[in-house]
């Protein structure tokens, strides 16, 4: 999307094909907001970062030939070996071990899978998913329990819970997504653990993964931060700043998690993937063991960063939660540090600046709740309408900003601020799903995920 107040004579477009290493890029064909690049300009450092721009964009606007680059020479120059790092299907990083190296890499890798295309629309499948997600939550209260007077895990009753929330998603992804964002922080625990874990499952559709593998996957992500359980209960909801001993055993709790699958039937399988590692690192900062980047799993990179926006965007007893915005750019700032580099911006992209379930003011005053969005124009999704101008409640009324945009009429509609839940007294579990479902759009909106 040409920007007229961007001074182009310091740049040139290029075709988005063309992108090399090192390459200041200005502006895209596209709004910012609608894709994982969450600063306006930035220099390509990665591999990672030409696939998604050639994904999203026809052409962009780079910083002239023969100026300064990030690293000193022209990317532009056809004998900078720099330029054909994309050429090979693993990332660039030097961080894979032989063994992983046989295996295909998820993030590089999507599109040589076939997409999962939605068996319903997001208002069919709404009312499915509150029901497994009530369900789900009673199960995963199950579990908790268990872990703490036994300390095991029902590995049973956990594939039981993970096996529905998959085929909800995988008939539409963005219902259960919704419901994520009614959070209790009496409960925070027990969300968390679930949020995480549809997640999770929304992520491994992201991948293209098959069913079994975003059941793994799910897995993974509901029972990584089961060993918190195991700690005293008076940590888990202690306002102050815990003393350094508190956070050594807050620390341990991976280490926990392994032993209570350890104790399990079947369970022994995931204890020394994504639970025991998705604290850890890419730059050997995390705990409880400090690993090189190497020896980490995909599994454990995808959840290490699940696990940090579903904290991040949570209210917790010591913490103000954050919007889903505010969390991604946190793990923009952290891609290739903390955080995987490519599947970071694979998860940033999915997500959206306004994912399902979140409270938003319009321009005009007015007050609604995301539904979903198309994935290529997450800045413009499709809401309910649940206060009028004046703040006071009204029918739900279904607004598709993607449609408005296109025929010149979204101005009004277009998002102004993202609220939290509670806000003017909407709460998002208290919303009439009947009504909701009511006000849907026709059927030719469905949406392609």
């Amino acid at each position: 999307m040409d920007n007229k107040y961007l001074d182009k004579s310091a740049y040139i477009r290029i075709p988005a094909s063309e992108v090399k290493i090192g390459m200041l890029v200005a502006e895209l064909d596209r709004p910012w907001l609608g894709t994982p690049f969450l600063t306006q300009g930035f220099v390509v450092s990665a591999p990672s970062e030409i696939k998604k721009l050639r994904e999203l964009c026809n052409f962009i606007y780079v910083e002239k030939q023969g100026r300064l680059w990030a690293d000193k020479r022209d990317p532009f120059d056809k004998s900078n070996l720099a330029a054909n790092a994309f050429s090979s299907a693993m990332p660039q990083t030097g961080i894979f071990t032989q063994a992983q190296r046989r295996k295909p890499f998820l993030a590089a890798t999507i599109h040589e899978r076939p997409p999962h295309v939605p068996g319903t629309t997001f208002f069919e499948e709404l009312p499915q998913a509150q029901r497994i997600y009530k369900a789900a939550r009673s199960s995963m209260a199950q579990l908790l329990t268990l872990a703490r007077t036994e300390n095991r895990v029902d590995m049973s009753l956990a594939r039981k819970l993970v096996s529905s929330l998959v085929r909800s998603v995988l008939r539409h992804p963005d219902p259960l997504m919704w419901l994520t964002h009614a959070k209790d922080k009496e409960a925070y625990l027990l969300e968390h653990c679930l949020h995480v874990c549809i997640l999770a499952v929304n992520f491994g559709r992201v991948l293209r993964l098959e069913a079994r593998n975003m059941l793994k996957l799910g897995l993974h992500g509901l029972l990584a931060d089961m060993g918190m359980i195991r700690l005293p209960l008076e940590l888990l909801s202690k306002v102050e700043a815990l003393t350094e001993e508190e956070q050594q055993l807050v620390n341990s709790h991976p280490l926990l998690g392994r032993d209570l699958l350890m104790n399990s039937e079947e369970g022994t399988c995931f204890a020394s993937d994504a639970v025991i590692n998705h604290h850890e690192r890419l730059d050997r900062k995390g705990y409880p063991r400090g690993l090189d980047a190497k020896t980490l799993p995909q599994y454990s990179r995808i959840i290490s960063i699940i696990d940090a926006y579903d904290a991040m965007t949570s209210p917790r007893a010591y913490a103000q939660e954050k919007s889903p915005l505010q969390a991604l750019q946190q793990i923009y700032r952290n891609r290739g540090k903390q955080f995987d580099e490519a599947f970071a911006l694979e998860f940033i992209h999915s997500i959206g600046p306004y994912p399902p379930g979140t409270l938003v003011e319009l321009k005009n005053g007015c007050v609604a709740i995301v539904l979903t969005s198309a994935p290529k124009q997450r800045q413009l999704p499709v809401m309910s309408v649940l206060l009028g101008s004046d703040k006071l409640s009204q029918l739900p009324e279904t607004i598709d900003l993607s449609a408005l945009d296109k025929a010149g009429n979204g101005g009004k509609w277009l998002i102004q601020r993202v609220l939290k839940n509670g806000d003017y007294g909407v709460n998002l579990m208290d919303v009439p799903l009947a009504a909701l479902v009511a006000s849907k759009l026709p059927d030719k909106q469905v949406l392609d995920q």
